[in-house]
């Protein structure tokens, strides 16, 4: 059986360090994934004081999904932001020296010098855009079906995240 190997130098500028980038690229993409592992564990923390608390007889106000997200996406934007620098660098360094943009432009694929230059950076953004976007929609999920479960049987369960009826604020909670 033939394995077959994808050439990922096609898809970078000549010279540059394949390897080097798709590198990088993973492991900026694993560590905002592990700084986004925070946010289950404060949606837990929080809707666990809202259960306690609902327990104990006591109103109390808790905060809703986007305002608990925070930080912890910047990972994935800050990599999008880096991709599209790393597409204007791709572009600069086929500039330097002896100027491959000229001969770049002369190939008969029209398309070579953008797709050695975007590529990575696409892939980059797009990467790390989806992630986020399947991370947000599963954590997501975990604070509605939390707070579903938690407020089951409650007339109004929408109210214990409005914050206008609450006056008194005491480490992330608001009391009436």
């Amino acid at each position: 059986m033939k394995k077959y190997k994808i050439d990922l130098s096609r898809y970078t500028p000549v010279g540059a360090e394949t390897r080097d980038q798709l590198t990088i690229m993973l492991a900026a993409l694993v560590i905002s994934a592990l700084w986004s592992l925070k946010l289950p564990f404060v949606i837990i923390r929080e809707l666990n004081g809202l259960k306690s608390c609902l327990e104990a007889g006591m109103n109390i106000y808790v905060d809703s999904f986007s305002r608990l997200i925070g930080s912890a996406f910047y990972g994935f934007y800050i990599i999008a932001l880096v991709s599209a620098g790393l597409a204007v660098w791709n572009y600069a360094s086929h500039r330097q020296g002896s100027r491959a943009d000229y001969l770049m432009r002369r190939l008969p694929d029209r398309w070579e010098y953008h797709r050695r230059c975007l590529a990575v950076p696409l892939a980059g953004i797009l990467i790390s855009l989806g992630l986020a976007l399947v991370l947000r929609l599963l954590y997501g999920a975990l604070y509605w079906n939390m707070f579903d479960e938690i407020t089951r049987g409650l007339e109004d369960p929408e109210r214990f995240l409005r914050s206008e009826d609450f006056t008194v604020y005491h480490r992330g909670w608001l009391y009436r």
